[in-house]
């Protein structure tokens, strides 16, 4: 099976079976020119600033989930 990157980019106009060649409608935030060596490989955009300098817990670890909890007494 030869897998072919979706250099066309997002397509969600038809069912999976008539996707467009070139085109994939499960694509999420994505770039194909890589803006460093200006060349086709494709990968995560970039964000524009960070958004929190300080560490959240004091460790230097990925947020991985947030949770609203109610409490009811």
């Amino acid at each position: 099976m030869n897998i072919l990157f979706p250099r066309k980019g997002y397509h969600k106009g038809v069912g999976t079976e008539r996707q467009p060649e070139g085109t994939t409608p499960y694509i999420k935030n994505m770039r194909l020119i890589d803006n460093l060596d200006n060349r086709d490989r494709g990968g995560q955009r970039g964000g524009l600033q960070k958004g929190y300098d300080q560490l959240i817990g004091g460790i230097a670890s990925p947020v991985v989930l947030l949770l609203y909890i109610t409490v009811v007494d």
